[in-house]
Order: C-alpha cells, then structure tokens, then sequence
C-alpha cells in the first residue's frame, strides 16, 4: 500500500475552503485534475455520506467513488468503487484545519492506493503513487490560489 499527503497553508477562513473544496460549481475553476464530475447517486447539491460521484480526469481515467465521511467544514473522505485497471483501492480523504489564525487554513490530502495486478505491484504502486502525489501538489496549489484570491476580493469590498 502507497500513502500520497500533502499540505498547504490557506490564508482563508477554514469554512470558506471546505465550501470551494466541496462546490462543483467551481471546481473546474480551480482543480486541474477532472476533465468531468458527475454525481451518481444522492443529491447533488447536498454533499452527504453515500453519494456516488464519477470522476473523468484530463488524462481519461474514470473513478467512481463514494463519500464514506462527510464533516462539515474540517474532512470529506471518499473510496473508490470502481477505477483505473491499475487501481485495486484507493480512499481519499481532505482535511481542512484551523490554522494560527482564524483566517488561516491548513488544508491536508491524504490518499491510499494499492495498485494491481498483485504481481506488478512492486512496480506498479509507486509510479501510481508518484503520479497521484503531483495531482495531489497540484490540487492543492489550485485550491489555495483560489480560495485566496475571493478571499482578498471579499476583504476589498
């Protein structure tokens, strides 16, 4: 089993960054890893503990997962129910802390693969987990860049 976390500080209230994370109105404006988000099964506009969403990303890997954990404004966490030929599990989880302001974030995501098939996992696994560990980088530079630019256009007005 591979673990991918990473972390970024978010100069942004921490219930503000949840709710960008979480909004797919705007997730394309800021994540640079799905082509397409759509949700499967439960409300889409409620994010709840069941729901079913299918992942596309620019790469054209399908993911479809399912909210195990849901805890407004601090953790949403995902399994995979079915993805990528190279993928026997994956689970996902972001955490968004208080930082040491009220207006700071410390945003954390953590992912775990195991990779297939068994017999090339050896080699399989960690160029998974380096992959998904520039997706994870990347993510979490989006969500701070824009978390922190409405961030400055709402102190500004």
């Amino acid at each position: 089993m591979a673990s991918i976390e990473s972390s970024v500080t978010i100069r942004a209230p921490v219930d503000f960054v949840y709710r960008i994370s979480q909004d797919y109105a705007v997730r394309y404006d800021w994540d640079p890893f799905p082509e397409n988000i759509s949700v499967i099964a439960g409300d889409p506009n409620t994010l709840a503990v069941g729901n079913q969403v299918l992942v596309k990303s620019k790469l054209g890997m399908d993911m479809l997962v399912e909210f195990v954990q849901v805890t407004p404004p601090t953790r949403a966490a995902v399994k995979m129910i079915k993805g990528p030929w190279f993928l026997e599990k994956f689970a996902g989880s972001w955490i968004f802390q208080d930082g040491e302001t009220n207006s700071l974030t410390e945003a954390r995501f953590r992912y775990k693969i195991i990779a297939k098939p068994k017999a090339l996992r050896l080699l399989v696994e960690p160029l998974a987990a380096l992959y998904f560990s520039r997706v994870v980088n990347k993510r979490l530079a989006g969500l701070k860049a824009y978390c922190e630019s409405r961030q400055d256009a709402r102190e500004a007005s």
